[in-house]
């Protein structure tokens, strides 16, 4: 076996170790960039080696258009795959963007915040407001100066002033709905954030049970039956963790394709048995996340017979089986939080009433301000905007809508390496007790 580093560190398991099977080295060829890794072999090791020139000739003897959208497909894959490897980070680990408190640090930044999505929308608004100061004072008999607040006893002036108050009207209303509205994004945000947490918790949980049950010699080490259920376990959760999340986040929905799991089996992420099952009619009618929990709860429920390398335990037994219970609800709440994440009409709603407000801020502002309306237009279309921009992409918690990528999003990649490292932690945790 090899295990994989990056930056002197080993990757989690198991994109950590390469096995039997497993090819390396393909991905500089395939796209021309530079190695992503460092792989050390650990034992004694077989390699079979393709140079340049002949992996070159394979891939050029497809079509063109067969070869273009290949490499494009193949490289959706990998990108996602390097993601859950811990390759390719979107917020150096994190699950969502960090911030640090200072103030001054909170003003420089500028990518994946709201002004970096909402000062295009500003700069017109102004631009607008600019031009209707303009065109009065050519078009109407100015007796105020250009840096002075227009005249009320004037005619055009006193209209535009009957409708501003008309206009403070609606600020309320349109203040109200909106971070009634925001409040409401959230918690959605909020609610998709500890459903993803609750499920890495059900899964470590699961591994804690195995591992405290787990039979043991007489040196106080795991028996190999008892190694074998947790590796099995491991694997299958690995395998469930990534495809479960494959089935809600557009950026990993490749991954479930035939393509994207052959690709997991030539980098070592499943067997070829576990392959050839999920490839069946009958694993891809019931869901390949579906499947793969089952294999969990088989192995653990065969694992506790006689010989198994479980101890079998009634109480062990029942809270495993109601964990695994609560995890299948658990993740099936996902989708209920995605297809019910907001009304359309309550959305068409308030993206009108911003809107329109935003729109005829230019108008009602001008009678008050005159030229320095321009900039409290820019203000406040910067926040208004800024605010329902905010609450769209808190709708959007895993980017399927592609709104807006460099900010609130959850980096699901973050959440499934997590949970790769806890299907291993509590096996090594405890593989050797004090006797």
């Amino acid at each position: 076996s090899c295990s994989v580093e990056i930056d002197g560190k080993k990757l989690s398991d198991p994109y950590g170790t390469m096995s039997e099977g497993t090819i390396l080295g393909e991905l500089a060829m395939l796209y021309n960039n530079p190695r992503a890794a460092t792989v050390r072999a650990k034992t004694n090791c077989k390699l079979y080696r393709v140079d340049r020139q002949s992996f070159r000739h394979f891939l050029e003897n497809q079509q063109p258009e067969e070869k273009e959208n290949l490499m494009t497909e193949l490289q959706t894959i990998d990108n996602a795959i390097d993601k859950i490897a811990g390759v390719k980070m979107r917020y150096s680990g994190d699950i969502i963007q960090q911030f640090r408190p200072n103030r001054s640090w909170l003003w420089r930044q500028w990518r994946g915040t709201v002004l970096q999505h909402s000062y295009k929308i500003s700069l017109l608004n102004m631009i607008v407001t600019a031009a209707i100061s303009v065109a009065i004072r050519r078009r109407v008999d100015c007796n105020w100066g250009i840096c002075m607040a227009p005249d009320p006893s004037h005619v055009i002036i006193n209209r535009m002033a009957t409708f501003g108050k008309g206009w403070h009207y609606t600020m309320g209303l349109t203040t109200f709905i909106l971070t009634f509205f925001l409040s409401q994004s959230y918690s959605m945000w909020r609610d998709m954030y500890n459903t993803g947490r609750k499920i890495q918790g059900r899964l470590n949980d699961l591994g804690m049970l195995l591992a405290t049950s787990a039979d043991r010699d007489e040196e106080g080490r795991y028996t190999p039956a008892a190694e074998k259920v947790q590796d099995d376990v491991a694997r299958a959760s690995r395998l469930f963790h990534t495809f479960c999340w494959a089935s809600f986040a557009k950026s990993f929905s490749v991954l479930l394709t035939p393509r994207g799991m052959s690709r997991m089996l030539s980098r070592g992420l499943m067997t070829q048995s576990e392959f050839i099952t999920l490839q069946g009619a009958d694993a891809k009618s019931a869901g390949e996340k579906h499947v793969c929990m089952e294999w969990m709860m088989y192995r653990a429920l065969k694992g506790m017979k006689k010989g198994g390398g479980i101890e079998d335990d009634e109480a062990v037994k029942h809270v495993m089986l109601e964990e695994l219970c609560a995890l299948r609800g658990t993740y099936a709440g996902i989708g209920d939080i995605l297809e019910g994440r907001m009304p359309l009409a309550y959305a068409h709603f308030v993206q009108i009433l911003v809107d329109t407000f935003l729109v005829t801020a230019p108008v009602a502002l001008y009678a008050e301000m005159g030229v320095w309306s321009v900039f409290s237009v820019g203000i406040l279309t910067l926040f208004y905007s800024g605010l329902l921009s905010l609450a769209k992409i808190f709708l959007d918690p895993l980017g399927n809508d592609n709104f807006f990528n460099d900010s609130v999003n959850c980096d699901i990649g973050v959440f499934i390496r997590e949970s790769n490292a806890g299907s291993t932690r509590w096996k090594d945790g405890i593989s050797t007790l004090p006797v």
